[in-house]
């Protein structure tokens, strides 16, 4: 055989041998895209299902459960709970929704919520301590002892504000209000042996300060309107009156 034909052979069998590396180039190429395709398009497809449930749960490494998605009969429920179960924080949807953030180890919670009448925050140990709301549009604080019972009342009104004061068995002791409509204000404090009243409301015949019993008799300093014999007659500021207990002066001076 003659050199060129060896040389031929050599590079047609060359050829052969690149056109088949060629060819399985280019199925593996065709395989890659097969492979990276795949997912893209079952990601497409995943991302348009709809799954149905009535409660999901999320689970940490160990096994526990550490969020809850639910349907409650009052609306769906999502509850995130700590590595001892217990929930730190709950979302209540429905016609009431309520957000409650539990402080772990406590039985310390705040919880913030809506519904028809008003809407508003509470702060809650065991029983509720302190409430912020507004209720027909008027925002009022309510202050509570460890009972649940209402010490202190502040409250916001159009018209002007007052607060409210109680002992520990929830009886009204003490109130300071503010009135526009009555054109001053009122400060009223009451004890087991009688009341004590600072009225400086124009409208409401002050300024006075009465003092009363728990047997209706009455001392009055201040400007007062008295009815006599002569008809009605409005005492002036420096005047001092003693009233029975049907509210008839028994003195006055002047």
């Amino acid at each position: 055989m003659q050199p060129h034909d060896l040389g031929l052979q050599a590079l047609a069998e060359r050829v052969v041998k690149l056109e088949t590396q060629n060819r399985r180039l280019k199925k593996a190429g065709i395989a890659v895209i097969l492979l990276v395709s795949v997912p893209l398009f079952m990601g497409q497809a995943e991302t348009n299902r709809v799954v149905e449930a009535n409660a999901f749960h999320l689970m940490d490494a160990s096994g526990k459960i550490r969020a809850q998605l639910s349907m409650e009969m009052s609306g769906p429920t999502l509850s995130l709970l700590d590595a001892g179960g217990s929930p730190v924080v709950s979302l209540a949807g429905g016609d009431q929704p309520v957000l409650v953030l539990n402080r772990p180890g406590t039985t310390e919670q705040i919880q913030l919520g809506t519904n028809k009448i008003h809407f508003g925050l509470g702060l809650y140990d065991k029983q509720i301590r302190a409430s912020l709301s507004i209720e027909n549009g008027t925002p009022g604080i309510d202050l509570f002892d460890e009972s649940g019972t209402a010490q202190a009342t502040l409250v916001a009104r159009p018209t002007g504000s007052f607060l409210r004061l109680r002992n520990p068995a929830g009886k009204e002791i003490s109130t300071l209000w503010v009135d526009s409509s009555a054109g001053g204000s009122s400060f009223n404090m009451g004890g087991s042996a009688g009341s004590l009243s600072v009225n400086l409301g124009e409208e409401a015949g002050g300024p006075g300060i009465e003092i009363t019993d728990n047997e209706g008799f009455s001392t009055v300093v201040g400007r007062r309107e008295t009815v006599g014999t002569s008809g009605k007659e409005r005492k002036p500021a420096a005047s001092l009156l003693l009233l029975g207990k049907d509210r008839r002066v028994l003195w006055a001076a002047p």
